[in-house]
């Protein structure tokens, strides 16, 4: 499934310019909040940072960013629109913890990709990556049912696309040893997003 999602991606690459893509301003909010939560001049990591704006920005405000991707084109747009952060083609889940943790964690717009039966590893990945106290941000689309299911979009290449209640998305966060620090929704009520702290295991 990450190779289909992979190959999506890799498409949508090459449909990105000045006018669709790098002029979204949809994080822009967020990435705000998240750079007050964040120590200054904090390490980044951004998963799934797409073309690098977002990685970007955050450099711009004194971060250490590095952005990971799966597509290998997003990569290839991401190096060349920020010279100041590094970005490499790899899975999140193949990152060594005990090589290098970070003070932030840039999840935006990735999450609903990840199947159900994947999400508390996932979730557990992002909390191993992250220093004491150091904060996570996470978006998850909202489940438009009373439940959480996922559906494979047939015209994008049949990947993964998982919706979750509300409930559920921050029982995911609160029970992998994090804190919500604040919940909020994102394009009306369709999306979902958490900034979130990492607490000590007791």
């Amino acid at each position: 499934m990450q190779d289909k999602t992979a190959k999506f991606y890799d498409q949508i690459a090459s449909e990105y310019t000045q006018e669709h893509g790098y002029n979204e301003q949809l994080s822009l909010p967020a990435l705000k909040k998240f750079l007050k939560l964040l120590p200054k001049n904090s390490s980044v990591l951004d998963v799934g940072c797409g073309g690098g704006q977002d990685s970007q920005f955050l450099t711009e405000n004194g971060c250490s960013v590095f952005g990971i991707d799966i597509s290998k084109e997003m990569i290839k747009l991401a190096k060349n629109f920020s010279s100041k952060a590094k970005f490499e083609v790899v899975d999140v889940l193949d990152l060594d913890s005990k090589i290098k943790k970070y003070g932030g964690i840039w999840c935006c717009r990735v999450f609903h990709h990840i199947s159900i039966k994947d999400q508390v590893k996932f979730v557990k990945k992002l909390r191993n990556l992250l220093k004491v106290d150091g904060i996570l941000y996470l978006t998850s689309v909202v489940s438009d049912k009373k439940r959480n299911y996922e559906i494979q979009d047939v015209e994008k290449g049949n990947i993964i696309k998982k919706r979750l209640t509300v409930k559920s998305f921050k029982e995911l966060i609160l029970g992998n040893n994090f804190s919500i620090l604040e919940f909020g929704y994102w394009q009306g009520n369709k999306g979902m997003e958490i900034f979130a702290q990492k607490v000590n295991k007791k």
